[in-house]
């Protein structure tokens, strides 16, 4: 057949013909509209495309910004925004370029304007927020912990679809002065800033320092004379209160003008020697080793000596408890140990003088048996106490009835009718009536005096306790009304008609 595309011997095109054929046949007309239709259905449009663009670029500052969240979360500094980065794109994670238009977003300059915008937006919104709420509640901690330069941490809690939240709200610089009057004025600024009206606060929370705290010159005693709202309820940290009842409790007498406060001698010679515990294992691996072998020997588990630290009162229990399983008879590793080192002729002579004095001050009557006693004290009283103050959801209902039922321990022990005290000192007692304690002698000491200390002390804590622990009549309404447990302990009187309605007149007229 002849191709009609081309002349004679096929070498030039006939261009008529071409023109012919698209003029004339259907099927070419037909081809030309579906190749136009198909391919302009592939090619989005100059609105979806720029969404697309406009996407992807929203995407990559996205991650941008959401790397910078992660490096303050984790604690690492903004100058590993850079290598974060990279490893992002290694892993197709779409991040900004190092450097776009002449301006590098990946430096800790850039990662700090990110966080600040962030920062922005999100109080902005915890604002709106706060204004709605019919009632507020501030808790405001003064802190150090990052550095020397003293600080307030102000949270706020307020309702939102009739649920309470919990938010993170500013912190005050306080430019060094960490007065009472300075974080008024501080606090009042931020609140002027954001335009809150401070009238519907209606509790504040903080730590038990007099700074917060005091009846007249505490922040809360100026916040309530400066807007004219008596009716707020102050709520110190049940922890930090706890932790100044064991504290204070450890002194004789408080602190007067020009005169430091005293504290027990039974109680400083009970963390002297604790320290000196530490300080003999704690610097010398090799001890640490000596001290393992014969832990191995008698299958004992490994404890290390802990140090006491000023800051946190609650850790004498973990420094007592390795010293108690340590010296107890048939698992006495802690004395044999420094006995062996006595009499090691490898050991140097003031390794040995070392050993001998620690070993006395150990095995002196009153150091064991204020030891026994502590022990007893953190563990059937004070240690439980502690745990259950370490659960978020802890109500106001609970926490005081477990201090009630301590308290009743506390009573019968500090009774002087009685000298049995806790299982631990009891088992002491009876065990070293002969002079011995395990394979080691030691020299009785006046016990009556040893009673009456661990009594006085008994009183103390307790005298703290119900200084610090005082019942808050506004927890007690609330917990009549809504707490579950109080509930549950009072279901008979639920079904009378009057239960609930003298709480509720009572917080009506707070």
């Amino acid at each position: 057949k002849d191709n009609i595309w081309c002349t004679n011997g096929m070498t030039t095109f006939s261009l008529h013909q071409i023109k012919r054929h698209k003029e004339e046949s259907g099927v070419h007309k037909q081809a030309e509209e579906e190749e136009l239709t198909v391919t302009g259905g592939k090619q989005p449009d100059w609105i979806t495309t720029q969404k697309k663009i406009l996407s992807k670029h929203e995407q990559a500052i996205e991650n941008l910004m959401l790397s910078c969240i992660y490096l303050c979360q984790q604690d690492h500094p903004l100058n590993d925004i850079e290598p974060l980065s990279a490893l992002l794109e290694k892993v197709g994670i779409m991040s900004l370029p190092a450097e776009t238009t002449g301006v590098n977003y990946r430096n800790d300059t850039a990662a700090l304007c990110f966080i600040q915008h962030i920062a922005a937006c999100l109080h902005s919104e915890l604002v709106e927020k706060i204004k709605k709420s019919l009632v507020i509640g501030w808790m405001m901690d003064e802190t150090t912990s990052r550095s020397a330069e003293k600080s307030c941490i102000i949270y706020v809690r307020y309702t939102e679809n009739f649920e309470s939240k919990t938010s993170y709200y500013g912190l005050l610089e306080l430019d060094g002065d960490g007065t009472a009057n300075n974080i008024v004025q501080s606090l009042v600024h931020l609140w002027e800033q954001d335009g809150i009206n401070p009238v519907n606060t209606c509790w504040i929370a903080s730590d038990n320092a007099s700074t917060f705290t005091g009846i007249h010159e505490g922040v809360i005693a100026k916040l309530k004379q400066l807007f004219s709202i008596e009716y707020i309820e102050s709520s110190p940290c049940m922890a930090h209160s706890f932790a100044l009842v064991g504290s204070q409790a450890a002194y004789t007498s408080k602190a007067q003008k020009g005169q430091k406060p005293t504290r027990a001698p039974c109680i400083e010679k009970l963390e002297s020697t604790i320290g000196e515990i530490h300080n003999y294992f704690g610097r010398s691996a090799g001890r640490q080793f000596k001290l393992k072998t014969w832990q191995a020997f008698m299958e004992m588990p490994e404890l290390k000596f802990k140090r006491i630290f000023d800051i946190r009162w609650s850790s004498i229990r973990g420094c007592i408890k390795p010293i108690i399983d340590n010296v107890q008879p048939g698992s006495q590793a802690l004395l044999t140990c420094l006995q062996e080192t006595t009499l090691d002729i490898k050991s140097s002579n003031a390794d040995k003088q070392y050993a001998k004095k620690l070993l006395e001050l150990i095995l002196d009557d009153e150091f064991l048996f204020h030891l026994h006693m502590h022990h007893d004290l953190h563990e059937s009283v004070l240690g439980p106490i502690t745990k259950c103050m370490q659960h978020d959801q802890l109500s106001y209902f609970n926490l005081m009835n477990t201090i009630k039922e301590k308290r009743t321990i506390l009573n019968h022990w500090r009774s002087e009718s009685t000298l049995i005290m806790g299982p631990t000192l009891t088992d002491y007692i009876e065990a070293t009536e002969l002079g011995s304690f395990g394979g080691f002698k030691i020299k009785l000491g006046d016990r009556v005096m040893f009673f009456n200390d661990c009594h006085k002390h008994i009183q103390r804590l307790l005298q703290e306790l119900d200084r610090r622990f005082k019942p808050s009549i506004v927890q007690e309404h609330l917990s009549m009304l809504f707490d579950v447990q109080h509930l549950i302990k009072n279901k008979n009187e639920l079904d009378s008609i009057e239960y609930g309605r003298g709480s509720l007149d009572t917080l009506r007229k707070k």
